[in-house]
Protein backbone atom coordinates (compact mmCIF):
# COMPACT_ATOMS: atom_id res chain seq x y z
CA UNK A 1 0.00 0.00 0.00
CA UNK A 2 2.09 3.21 -1.27
CA UNK A 3 1.77 6.70 0.08
CA UNK A 4 -1.17 7.67 -2.89
CA UNK A 5 -3.21 4.64 -2.32
CA UNK A 6 -3.24 5.38 1.47
CA UNK A 7 -4.35 8.78 1.37
CA UNK A 8 -6.47 8.07 -0.87
CA UNK A 9 -7.96 5.64 1.20
CA UNK A 10 -7.91 7.98 4.30
CA UNK A 11 -9.40 10.90 2.93
CA UNK A 12 -11.76 9.80 0.83
CA UNK A 13 -13.24 7.22 3.90
CA UNK A 14 -13.20 10.22 6.37
CA UNK A 15 -15.08 12.07 3.53
CA UNK A 16 -17.61 9.23 3.20
CA UNK A 17 -18.10 8.84 7.06
CA UNK A 18 -18.92 12.92 7.03
CA UNK A 19 -21.55 12.84 3.74
CA UNK A 20 -23.03 9.82 5.98
CA UNK A 21 -23.82 11.08 9.54
CA UNK A 22 -25.25 14.46 7.63
CA UNK A 23 -27.74 12.25 5.52
CA UNK A 24 -28.71 10.16 8.74
CA UNK A 25 -29.21 12.35 10.84
CA UNK A 26 -30.78 15.52 8.64
CA UNK A 27 -31.81 13.91 5.13
CA UNK A 28 -33.08 10.24 5.46
CA UNK A 29 -36.77 10.70 6.73
CA UNK A 30 -36.96 13.28 3.94
CA UNK A 31 -39.53 12.65 0.94
CA UNK A 32 -37.34 14.60 -1.26
CA UNK A 33 -36.20 11.38 -2.92
CA UNK A 34 -34.50 12.73 -5.78
CA UNK A 35 -32.49 14.78 -3.97
CA UNK A 36 -31.37 12.66 -1.67
CA UNK A 37 -30.34 10.26 -4.47
CA UNK A 38 -28.44 13.10 -6.33
CA UNK A 39 -26.70 13.72 -2.51
CA UNK A 40 -25.57 10.08 -2.21
CA UNK A 41 -24.53 9.84 -5.41
CA UNK A 42 -22.76 13.51 -4.85
CA UNK A 43 -21.31 12.76 -2.19
CA UNK A 44 -19.36 9.46 -3.59
CA UNK A 45 -17.83 11.19 -6.76
CA UNK A 46 -16.84 14.17 -4.01
CA UNK A 47 -15.06 11.68 -1.98
CA UNK A 48 -13.46 9.48 -4.78
CA UNK A 49 -12.27 13.16 -6.07
CA UNK A 50 -11.16 14.62 -2.94
CA UNK A 51 -7.97 13.54 -2.61
CA UNK A 52 -6.57 14.34 -5.81
CA UNK A 53 -8.36 18.08 -5.34
CA UNK A 54 -5.12 20.72 -4.30
CA UNK A 55 -5.66 24.59 -3.90
CA UNK A 56 -2.52 26.65 -3.34
CA UNK A 57 -3.31 29.68 -0.48
CA UNK A 58 -0.57 31.93 -0.48
CA UNK A 59 -0.42 34.23 2.18
CA UNK A 60 -0.32 38.05 1.37
CA UNK A 61 3.06 38.67 2.85
CA UNK A 62 6.47 39.40 0.77
CA UNK A 63 8.20 36.12 0.01
CA UNK A 64 11.87 35.89 0.26
CA UNK A 65 11.65 33.96 -3.18
CA UNK A 66 12.08 37.20 -4.94
CA UNK A 67 15.54 36.90 -4.61
CA UNK A 68 16.11 34.03 -6.10
CA UNK A 69 16.31 35.50 -9.97
CA UNK A 70 19.20 37.79 -9.02
CA UNK A 71 21.28 35.29 -7.63
CA UNK A 72 20.33 32.49 -10.16
CA UNK A 73 21.66 34.84 -12.68
CA UNK A 74 24.74 36.04 -10.99
CA UNK A 75 26.46 32.76 -9.39
CA UNK A 76 23.88 29.38 -10.07
CA UNK A 77 24.77 27.06 -12.52
CA UNK A 78 23.29 24.06 -14.15
CA UNK A 79 20.19 24.69 -11.69
CA UNK A 80 18.11 22.18 -11.36
CA UNK A 81 14.10 22.39 -10.82
CA UNK A 82 13.21 22.96 -7.45
CA UNK A 83 12.07 19.98 -4.97
CA UNK A 84 8.92 20.67 -2.87
CA UNK A 85 9.51 19.37 0.78
CA UNK A 86 5.90 19.81 2.48
CA UNK A 87 4.91 19.10 6.07
CA UNK A 88 3.31 16.22 7.43
CA UNK A 89 -0.34 17.26 8.39
CA UNK A 90 -2.37 14.74 10.14
CA UNK A 91 -3.46 13.08 7.21
CA UNK A 92 0.17 12.15 6.39
CA UNK A 93 0.72 11.09 9.70
CA UNK A 94 -1.86 8.63 10.03
CA UNK A 95 -0.69 7.40 6.66
CA UNK A 96 2.55 7.26 7.64
CA UNK A 97 1.18 5.02 10.40
CA UNK A 98 -0.69 2.58 8.15
CA UNK A 99 2.48 2.01 5.96
CA UNK A 100 4.44 1.23 8.90
CA UNK A 101 2.13 -1.98 9.93
CA UNK A 102 2.64 -4.57 7.57
CA UNK A 103 0.10 -6.57 8.42
CA UNK A 104 -2.60 -4.03 8.37
CA UNK A 105 -1.62 -3.51 4.40
CA UNK A 106 -1.91 -7.92 4.89
CA UNK A 107 -5.27 -7.73 6.33
CA UNK A 108 -6.67 -4.46 3.74
CA UNK A 109 -4.95 -6.99 0.80
CA UNK A 110 -6.73 -10.26 1.98
CA UNK A 111 -10.26 -8.10 2.90
CA UNK A 112 -10.25 -6.22 -0.68
CA UNK A 113 -9.30 -9.52 -2.45
CA UNK A 114 -12.19 -11.25 -0.61
CA UNK A 115 -14.89 -8.45 -1.84
CA UNK A 116 -13.42 -8.71 -5.19
CA UNK A 117 -14.30 -12.64 -5.35
CA UNK A 118 -17.77 -11.66 -4.20
CA UNK A 119 -18.66 -9.13 -6.54
CA UNK A 120 -17.38 -11.54 -9.78
CA UNK A 121 -19.46 -14.26 -8.11
CA UNK A 122 -22.14 -12.16 -8.30
CA UNK A 123 -22.03 -11.40 -11.95
CA UNK A 124 -21.35 -14.51 -12.56
CA UNK A 125 -24.47 -15.83 -10.94
CA UNK A 126 -26.78 -12.81 -12.49
CA UNK A 127 -25.35 -13.76 -16.26
CA UNK A 128 -26.01 -17.59 -16.22
CA UNK A 129 -29.82 -16.51 -15.08
CA UNK A 130 -29.36 -14.39 -18.00
CA UNK A 131 -28.01 -17.27 -20.07
CA UNK A 132 -29.56 -20.34 -18.92
CA UNK A 133 -33.52 -19.11 -18.68
CA UNK A 134 -36.35 -18.18 -21.11
CA UNK A 135 -36.18 -14.42 -22.17
CA UNK A 136 -39.07 -12.37 -23.76
CA UNK A 137 -38.83 -8.56 -24.76
CA UNK A 138 -41.39 -6.18 -23.29
CA UNK A 139 -41.25 -2.59 -23.97
CA UNK A 140 -37.35 -2.33 -24.84
CA UNK A 141 -36.69 -4.34 -21.41
CA UNK A 142 -36.04 -8.30 -21.47
CA UNK A 143 -37.92 -10.41 -19.26
CA UNK A 144 -36.15 -13.16 -18.10
CA UNK A 145 -37.98 -16.22 -16.51
CA UNK A 146 -36.71 -18.25 -13.95
CA UNK A 147 -37.31 -21.83 -11.84
CA UNK A 148 -37.15 -20.70 -8.79
CA UNK A 149 -39.32 -19.39 -6.16
CA UNK A 150 -38.65 -15.20 -6.02
CA UNK A 151 -40.06 -12.05 -6.15
CA UNK A 152 -39.26 -10.42 -9.16
CA UNK A 153 -35.93 -8.28 -9.37
CA UNK A 154 -34.07 -6.18 -11.90
CA UNK A 155 -30.26 -5.96 -12.88
CA UNK A 156 -29.69 -3.10 -15.60
CA UNK A 157 -31.97 -3.64 -18.65
CA UNK A 158 -33.14 -6.78 -17.31
CA UNK A 159 -36.16 -8.25 -14.97
CA UNK A 160 -36.26 -11.74 -13.98
CA UNK A 161 -39.74 -12.88 -12.69
CA UNK A 162 -40.53 -16.97 -11.44
CA UNK A 163 -41.94 -18.54 -14.64
CA UNK A 164 -44.94 -20.17 -12.53
CA UNK A 165 -46.32 -16.75 -11.00
CA UNK A 166 -45.98 -14.62 -14.22
CA UNK A 167 -49.91 -14.11 -14.41
CA UNK A 168 -50.19 -14.50 -10.42
CA UNK A 169 -52.31 -11.66 -8.69
CA UNK A 170 -49.98 -8.69 -7.93
CA UNK A 171 -47.71 -9.69 -10.76
CA UNK A 172 -48.74 -6.31 -12.73
CA UNK A 173 -47.47 -3.68 -9.90
CA UNK A 174 -44.69 -5.92 -8.50
CA UNK A 175 -43.51 -5.62 -12.66
CA UNK A 176 -44.55 -1.95 -12.54
CA UNK A 177 -42.01 -1.26 -9.24
CA UNK A 178 -39.05 -3.09 -11.04
CA UNK A 179 -39.78 -1.04 -14.28
CA UNK A 180 -39.22 1.65 -12.40
CA UNK A 181 -35.54 0.50 -11.34
CA UNK A 182 -35.15 -0.20 -14.77
CA UNK A 183 -36.45 2.87 -16.25
CA UNK A 184 -34.60 5.41 -13.53
CA UNK A 185 -31.56 3.20 -13.96
CA UNK A 186 -30.75 2.65 -10.52
CA UNK A 187 -28.16 -0.24 -11.24
CA UNK A 188 -25.60 2.03 -12.25
CA UNK A 189 -26.10 3.33 -8.77
CA UNK A 190 -25.62 0.33 -7.44
CA UNK A 191 -22.60 -0.85 -8.97
CA UNK A 192 -20.50 2.55 -8.21
CA UNK A 193 -21.42 1.58 -4.52
CA UNK A 194 -20.45 -2.37 -5.07
CA UNK A 195 -17.07 -0.79 -5.99
CA UNK A 196 -16.38 1.72 -3.81
CA UNK A 197 -17.40 -1.40 -1.44
CA UNK A 198 -14.63 -3.39 -2.68
CA UNK A 199 -11.62 -0.97 -1.69
CA UNK A 200 -13.91 0.87 1.33
CA UNK A 201 -14.79 -2.59 2.91
CA UNK A 202 -12.81 -1.36 6.29
CA UNK A 203 -15.40 1.33 7.01
CA UNK A 204 -18.75 1.00 8.22
CA UNK A 205 -20.08 4.30 6.76
CA UNK A 206 -19.74 3.20 3.26
CA UNK A 207 -22.09 0.22 4.00
CA UNK A 208 -24.52 3.11 5.78
CA UNK A 209 -24.49 5.11 2.56
CA UNK A 210 -24.65 1.66 0.51
CA UNK A 211 -28.02 0.46 2.43
CA UNK A 212 -29.23 3.55 2.12
CA UNK A 213 -28.46 4.31 -1.66
CA UNK A 214 -30.76 0.71 -1.83
CA UNK A 215 -33.36 2.48 0.39
CA UNK A 216 -33.82 5.30 -2.00
CA UNK A 217 -34.51 2.85 -5.22
CA UNK A 218 -37.58 1.36 -2.76
CA UNK A 219 -39.17 4.78 -2.43
CA UNK A 220 -37.93 6.29 -5.70
CA UNK A 221 -39.60 3.30 -7.27
CA UNK A 222 -43.06 3.11 -4.77
CA UNK A 223 -43.39 6.38 -5.41
CA UNK A 224 -43.47 5.70 -9.32
CA UNK A 225 -45.74 2.92 -8.83
CA UNK A 226 -48.28 4.85 -6.54
CA UNK A 227 -50.38 6.30 -9.13
CA UNK A 228 -54.02 7.10 -8.96
CA UNK A 229 -55.35 3.98 -10.70
CA UNK A 230 -52.89 1.50 -8.06
CA UNK A 231 -54.77 0.89 -4.82
CA UNK A 232 -52.04 2.12 -2.00
CA UNK A 233 -53.82 -0.47 0.55
CA UNK A 234 -53.35 -3.15 -1.84
CA UNK A 235 -49.90 -2.47 -2.74
CA UNK A 236 -48.99 -1.87 0.99
CA UNK A 237 -50.01 -5.63 1.29
CA UNK A 238 -48.40 -7.25 -1.77
CA UNK A 239 -45.37 -5.70 0.07
CA UNK A 240 -45.94 -7.83 3.38
CA UNK A 241 -46.96 -10.72 1.62
CA UNK A 242 -43.30 -11.02 -0.67
CA UNK A 243 -41.21 -9.62 2.63
CA UNK A 244 -39.86 -13.22 2.98
CA UNK A 245 -38.41 -13.78 -0.60
CA UNK A 246 -34.90 -13.73 -1.12
CA UNK A 247 -32.86 -12.33 -4.70
CA UNK A 248 -29.76 -11.54 -5.66
CA UNK A 249 -27.82 -8.86 -3.26
CA UNK A 250 -26.38 -7.01 -6.40
CA UNK A 251 -29.91 -6.70 -8.27
CA UNK A 252 -32.64 -4.14 -7.51
CA UNK A 253 -35.54 -6.25 -5.78
CA UNK A 254 -39.32 -5.86 -5.21
CA UNK A 255 -38.71 -6.47 -1.10
CA UNK A 256 -35.22 -5.15 -0.53
CA UNK A 257 -35.74 -2.46 2.23
CA UNK A 258 -37.58 -3.12 5.49
CA UNK A 259 -41.19 -3.29 4.77
CA UNK A 260 -41.67 -1.15 7.77
CA UNK A 261 -39.71 1.63 6.50
CA UNK A 262 -40.98 1.73 3.11
CA UNK A 263 -44.72 1.36 3.77
CA UNK A 264 -44.25 4.51 6.58
CA UNK A 265 -42.78 6.32 3.49
CA UNK A 266 -45.66 6.10 1.61
CA UNK A 267 -47.94 7.03 4.31
CA UNK A 268 -45.74 9.42 5.19
CA UNK A 269 -46.77 13.70 4.49
CA UNK A 270 -44.60 14.89 2.10
CA UNK A 271 -41.85 17.40 3.33
CA UNK A 272 -41.98 21.00 3.24
CA UNK A 273 -39.87 22.66 1.13
CA UNK A 274 -38.10 24.76 3.43
CA UNK A 275 -36.85 21.15 4.64
CA UNK A 276 -34.81 20.80 1.29
CA UNK A 277 -32.49 23.63 3.32
CA UNK A 278 -31.30 20.63 5.26
CA UNK A 279 -29.35 20.08 2.19
CA UNK A 280 -27.08 22.68 3.11
CA UNK A 281 -25.57 20.58 5.52
CA UNK A 282 -24.10 18.67 2.72
CA UNK A 283 -22.52 22.31 1.53
CA UNK A 284 -20.64 22.62 4.79
CA UNK A 285 -19.52 19.16 4.79
CA UNK A 286 -17.89 19.96 0.84
CA UNK A 287 -16.30 23.22 2.59
CA UNK A 288 -14.72 21.76 6.08
CA UNK A 289 -13.22 18.76 3.81
CA UNK A 290 -12.01 21.08 1.46
CA UNK A 291 -10.43 23.22 4.14
CA UNK A 292 -8.93 20.12 6.03
CA UNK A 293 -7.64 18.41 3.09
CA UNK A 294 -7.73 19.83 -0.32
CA UNK A 295 -5.64 23.37 0.73
CA UNK A 296 -2.22 23.84 0.96
CA UNK A 297 -0.94 26.69 2.78
CA UNK A 298 2.35 28.09 0.87
CA UNK A 299 3.32 30.54 3.84
CA UNK A 300 6.44 31.58 3.87
CA UNK A 301 8.38 33.72 6.42
CA UNK A 302 8.09 37.46 6.61
CA UNK A 303 11.23 39.89 5.16
CA UNK A 304 10.87 43.81 4.45
CA UNK A 305 12.95 45.30 1.98
CA UNK A 306 15.81 45.80 3.77
CA UNK A 307 16.12 42.94 5.14
CA UNK A 308 15.97 41.33 1.58
CA UNK A 309 18.19 43.22 0.63
CA UNK A 310 21.04 42.12 3.31
CA UNK A 311 20.50 38.58 2.33
CA UNK A 312 20.61 39.22 -1.51
CA UNK A 313 24.11 40.81 -0.56
CA UNK A 314 25.44 37.69 1.73
CA UNK A 315 23.98 35.53 -0.94
CA UNK A 316 25.94 37.15 -3.71
CA UNK A 317 29.45 37.51 -1.88
CA UNK A 318 29.30 33.63 -0.25
CA UNK A 319 29.07 32.76 -4.23
CA UNK A 320 31.56 34.96 -5.43
CA UNK A 321 34.02 33.57 -2.32
CA UNK A 322 33.36 30.57 -3.25
CA UNK A 323 34.37 31.16 -7.10
CA UNK A 324 37.41 33.16 -5.70
CA UNK A 325 38.43 30.01 -3.16
CA UNK A 326 37.68 26.92 -4.76
CA UNK A 327 38.03 23.87 -2.41
CA UNK A 328 41.11 21.82 -3.10
CA UNK A 329 40.89 18.98 -5.50
CA UNK A 330 42.51 16.83 -7.83
CA UNK A 331 40.76 17.72 -10.89
CA UNK A 332 39.14 20.34 -13.01
CA UNK A 333 35.59 20.92 -12.69
CA UNK A 334 32.66 21.71 -15.57
CA UNK A 335 30.07 23.51 -16.15
CA UNK A 336 29.04 23.22 -19.50
CA UNK A 337 30.08 19.18 -20.96
CA UNK A 338 29.54 17.26 -24.15
CA UNK A 339 27.53 14.55 -22.05
CA UNK A 340 25.50 15.99 -18.89
CA UNK A 341 26.21 13.43 -15.72
CA UNK A 342 23.17 11.39 -15.42
CA UNK A 343 21.20 9.63 -12.31
CA UNK A 344 20.26 6.16 -12.67
CA UNK A 345 19.64 5.88 -16.17
CA UNK A 346 17.62 9.13 -16.20
CA UNK A 347 19.02 12.58 -16.64
CA UNK A 348 19.69 15.15 -14.01
CA UNK A 349 16.05 15.80 -13.32
CA UNK A 350 15.58 12.11 -12.10
CA UNK A 351 17.80 13.07 -8.89
CA UNK A 352 15.38 15.37 -8.05
CA UNK A 353 12.69 12.49 -8.29
CA UNK A 354 14.86 10.54 -5.79
CA UNK A 355 15.17 13.57 -3.51
CA UNK A 356 11.85 14.32 -3.14
CA UNK A 357 11.36 10.74 -1.91
CA UNK A 358 13.79 10.66 0.83
CA UNK A 359 14.34 14.60 2.18
CA UNK A 360 11.96 14.48 5.33
CA UNK A 361 10.89 17.96 6.94
CA UNK A 362 12.72 18.43 10.41
CA UNK A 363 10.40 18.16 13.17
CA UNK A 364 11.95 20.95 14.71
CA UNK A 365 11.24 23.13 11.58
CA UNK A 366 7.29 22.29 11.43
CA UNK A 367 7.21 23.37 15.02
CA UNK A 368 8.65 26.14 14.85
CA UNK A 369 6.98 26.98 11.43
CA UNK A 370 9.98 27.50 9.80
CA UNK A 371 9.94 27.60 5.77
CA UNK A 372 11.86 28.58 2.98
CA UNK A 373 14.07 27.90 -0.37
CA UNK A 374 17.63 25.94 0.39
CA UNK A 375 20.21 26.06 -2.39
CA UNK A 376 22.88 23.18 -2.41
CA UNK A 377 26.09 22.96 -4.33
CA UNK A 378 27.39 19.85 -4.94
CA UNK A 379 29.50 17.81 -8.16
CA UNK A 380 29.22 14.58 -9.72
CA UNK A 381 33.08 13.93 -9.69
CA UNK A 382 34.86 11.14 -12.69
CA UNK A 383 33.99 8.27 -10.33
CA UNK A 384 30.34 9.29 -10.25
CA UNK A 385 30.83 9.78 -6.52
CA UNK A 386 28.85 13.21 -5.09
CA UNK A 387 31.13 15.56 -4.01
CA UNK A 388 31.80 19.11 -2.68
CA UNK A 389 28.45 19.30 -1.31
CA UNK A 390 27.64 22.62 0.02
CA UNK A 391 25.29 24.93 0.89
CA UNK A 392 25.44 28.54 -0.50
CA UNK A 393 22.32 29.59 0.41
CA UNK A 394 20.15 28.07 3.78
CA UNK A 395 17.40 29.50 5.50
CA UNK A 396 17.88 27.44 8.73
CA UNK A 397 20.34 25.25 10.58
CA UNK A 398 17.98 22.08 11.02
CA UNK A 399 16.69 22.57 6.61
CA UNK A 400 20.28 23.16 5.55
CA UNK A 401 21.41 20.06 7.31
CA UNK A 402 18.62 18.22 6.21
CA UNK A 403 19.10 19.15 2.50
CA UNK A 404 22.90 18.24 2.93
CA UNK A 405 22.20 15.16 4.55
CA UNK A 406 19.97 14.17 1.56
CA UNK A 407 22.74 15.04 -1.38
CA UNK A 408 24.95 13.40 0.89
CA UNK A 409 22.92 10.14 0.93
CA UNK A 410 23.01 10.30 -3.25
CA UNK A 411 23.97 6.78 -5.05
CA UNK A 412 26.43 6.72 -7.90
CA UNK A 413 25.77 8.67 -10.49
CA UNK A 414 26.83 8.09 -14.50
CA UNK A 415 29.59 10.63 -14.57
CA UNK A 416 29.74 13.23 -17.24
CA UNK A 417 32.00 13.13 -20.63
CA UNK A 418 33.99 15.64 -22.06
CA UNK A 419 35.82 14.55 -25.41
CA UNK A 420 34.95 10.77 -24.12
CA UNK A 421 36.57 11.35 -20.84
CA UNK A 422 35.24 11.05 -17.68
CA UNK A 423 35.10 14.12 -15.86
CA UNK A 424 33.48 16.09 -12.85
CA UNK A 425 30.73 18.44 -13.32
CA UNK A 426 28.73 20.91 -10.90
CA UNK A 427 25.18 21.37 -10.33
CA UNK A 428 22.89 23.31 -7.90
CA UNK A 429 19.77 22.23 -6.62
CA UNK A 430 17.18 24.53 -5.01
CA UNK A 431 14.58 21.98 -1.96
CA UNK A 432 11.71 24.47 -0.88
CA UNK A 433 10.21 23.32 2.39
CA UNK A 434 6.64 24.02 2.48
CA UNK A 435 4.23 23.90 5.77
CA UNK A 436 0.44 22.35 4.80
Amino acid sequence: MNTTIANFLLESGISLALFALVYLLFLRKETFFVLNRIYLLGSVCFSILLPFIHFQVNSEMPSVMLDEVTITATGYQNLLQTVFVYSTNLSGAIEKTIQSIGLIRFIYMLGTAIFILIFLYRLVQITALIVNNESELNNGIMIIKIDRETTPFSFFNFIFINKNNANSQGMKEMLAHEFEHVRQRHSYDVMIFELLTIFQWFNPFIWLLKRSIRENHEFLADNGVLKPEVSSTAYRMLLLNSAFLQQPVIANNFNYSLIKIRIKMMTKIKSSKTAALKLSMGVIAIAVLLVAFACENNKKPVQDNKATSKLKDVVVDSVVINKQQPLQIDEPTFIIVEQQASFQGGDVNSFRDWVTKNVKYPDIAIKNGITGKVFVQYAVNSKGEVVDIKVVRGIDPSLDKEAVRVISSSPKWEPAKQKGTNVKQQFTIPIAFVLK
